[in-house]
């Protein structure tokens, strides 16, 4: 019969090459420094609980610890911070056979009664032949409440030759009564970096080729412990033999493709449907799974967050241009909601389909206020924006401002008036008069020679124009809009809102849609004021007001009217009548035929026939 030969038995590289001595351990120094600290000086605490992610080194430290509290190699007769591992001691333990080192599963062993037998009813018994007696709790807060309170009194105040070593990944679930009771050491994951170059150490003393980029892609896939990235480690020798490089590692997970993930996140970043829904369908014809994707999405937007706020290296090929797209609070966004999408998805039975779904739902729900911002500020200064990427994310969503245009000149040609109407008692005066154009200009308003019109024609109140110290709060804004027609901006948020002329100043509203333009306005509400000062003579308080209340639309006119001479005046009726003509509306529905400057002349015989349907006359 052929026996079995123990040397050809297969050993796992977590187990074959665990730590034995504190200078093995990988990515917690501090704590091998306190505890080696502590075994020189003879500081020897009576319960230690250590505390951290999986794999990490919690249970190989305390074994590494009970060796130095009992190593009697190399003639030491104390604790000593350097075992051997060559004695009987050092050799049982980590075989984990020392009959005065017990190590126990708190999760096997959650009733107080296996508590009171394993522990409580032993601790007072001398150990064997080692100088401590070590107890070994793993996942001590998989204990009932019951087994801690028992467990509380002989924590406290044990034997002397007792020493507690408690491990758990859940620290929160651990009495406070006990852990007051220990000292705590936490374990922190290890990071890529040295997991990585572990790795590569190990392949080294293995003979297998590993490429640096394989490395650190099991070291990502690992999160911060080692023993798992160990364990894929020995999985990937299986599949892909001694040479491992980048495309069988990704093989061998299932990762998403690098040029996969650019596609999508180009598409979240510009909202692109078409791309993105090109993206699932490739991953459903190459069998990729839905959960996996997500993932590895998350961890590309999170990389490139940090690549965004110049922190770390670029993720995918691609990844800068996405960066100079959209601002690192959108990417952000994006990251977190894909995150709560993993849950979503995790229970769905159509997980592609579900996974599709919600990153069309993300999509549209992210918007890029920073970016929209910043392409709002540089409108402002006058500057050229850069090609948008996409609606919300580069601020293709933001109108396009209007920049006034000056009017063309008409040219000359006859003239038809309408016949006169009967007189209105709330009318207007005239808007964009030539004493407002001669304001800006720093000219006087040109008189115009007017001449009486034909008796036929019953007189008609005249508008008064007012000079330029006392131009109306109408006179004023089409002012202000003629003055910063120059600034994209400004001259938006203008002609965006809504202003209403009260008594003690203008009040300016935005409509539903517009409430964006609030912010440039109240930050541009000084300027506006100073620039109204100079026009007007007069101080005019500008606020904001809550809705688009306002009664009078500022919208710009292209059309003129003539201001009349001073030395043509009206009778006093009709400088009454002009006095309450509204201040509102842009044109005045009066008949000025008294102060026209040119007569009535014989209508054409082709206009004959026009003037039976509308009333009127032609003009020179």
């Amino acid at each position: 019969m052929e026996m079995f030969d123990d040397s050809n038995k297969y050993v796992s590289l977590a187990n074959k090459y665990r730590p034995q001595t504190f200078e093995d351990m990988v990515g917690q120094e501090s704590i091998s420094k306190t505890l080696k600290n502590a075994l020189k000086l003879g500081r020897i605490a009576h319960a230690y609980l250590f505390y951290g992610p999986r794999g990490c080194g919690k249970t190989t430290t305390a074994r590494i610890l009970a060796k130095a509290l009992n190593c009697t190699g190399n003639g030491h007769t104390k604790p000593t911070d350097e075992p051997c591992g060559k004695c009987p001691q050092c050799l049982e333990i980590a075989q984990s056979s020392d009959m005065d080192v017990l190590e126990l599963d708190a999760a096997s062993n959650t009733q107080v009664e296996k508590v009171r037998e394993a522990i409580i009813d032993t601790v007072a018994l001398a150990s064997s032949r080692d100088r401590f007696k070590v107890f070994i709790l793993d996942e001590v807060h998989m204990l009932s409440t019951s087994s801690f309170n028992a467990l509380l009194k002989t924590i406290e105040e044990p034997p002397a030759h007792v020493v507690f070593i408690l491990a758990t990944t859940e620290k929160h679930k651990v009495p406070a009564t006990i852990v007051s009771r220990c000292q705590t050491f936490r374990f922190r994951p290890i990071t890529v970096d040295e997991i990585a170059n572990h790795l590569l150490d190990l392949s080294g003393a293995e003979n297998i080729d590993l490429t640096p980029g394989a490395a650190r892609i099991i070291a990502k896939n690992a999160g911060g412990a080692m023993r798992d990235a160990l364990t894929l480690l020995d999985r990937a020798i299986a599949y892909s033999g001694e040479r491992i490089d980048e495309k069988l590692v990704g093989e061998m997970l299932g990762l998403t493709p690098d040029e996969l993930i650019s596609q999508a996140v180009g598409a979240l970043a510009e909202k692109n449907n078409t791309a993105l829904h090109q993206v699932f369908e490739t991953l459903k014809n190459e069998g990729f799974d839905a959960n996996s994707f997500l993932k590895d999405l998350k961890n590309a937007l999170g990389d490139l967050f940090y690549f965004s706020l110049g922190q770390g290296s670029e993720p995918f090929e691609g990844a800068k241009q996405i960066t100079q797209k959209v601002s690192p609070g959108f990417l952000a966004s994006l990251s977190r909601k894909v995150n709560k999408l993993i849950e979503e998805v995790k229970f769905s039975d159509n997980a592609l389909v579900s996974a599709e779904v919600g990153l069309f739902t993300v999509m549209d729900s992210c918007l890029d206020i920073e970016n929209f911002v910043r392409r709002l500020e540089a409108l402002e200064r006058g500057e050229s924006l850069p090609p948008s990427g996409g609606s919300a994310a580069g601020g293709g969503f933001m109108p396009k401002p209007s920049v006034a245009q000056p009017a063309p000149m008409p040219k000359p040609a006859p003239q038809i008036r309408k016949a006169a109407a009967p007189a209105q008692p709330a009318a207007q005066p005239p808007k964009g008069d030539d004493a407002v154009a001669a304001l800006l200009a720093d000219e006087p308003a040109a008189p115009q020679e007017v001449t009486p019109a034909p008796a036929v024609q019953a007189p008609r109140a005249q508008a008064e124009v007012k000079p330029a110290a006392q131009l109306t709060d109408r006179q004023v804004w089409d002012a202000l809009l003629a003055q910063f027609s120059k600034s994209p901006l400004m001259y938006d948020v203008m002609t965006s809102c809504s202003v209403q002329f009260l008594a003690d100043g203008w009040a300016i509203s935005f409509g539903p849609g517009k409430e964006f333009y609030r912010v440039p306005a109240k930050s541009k509400l000084p300027e506006l004021e100073t620039a109204a000062f100079k026009i007007s003579g007069r101080k005019i308080k500008i606020t904001l007001a809550e809705g688009a209340s306002a009664s009078a639309t500022p919208k710009a006119q292209a059309s003129t009217v003539k201001a009349a001479p001073a030395a043509k005046q009206a009778p006093a009726a009709n400088t009454q009548a002009a006095q309450a003509i509204s201040q509102e509306e842009p044109f005045v529905k009066g008949d000025f035929s008294a102060d026209a400057g040119v007569q009535a002349q014989e209508a054409p015989e082709e206009l004959k026939d026009l003037f039976s349907v509308i009333p009127g006359e032609l003009m020179a």
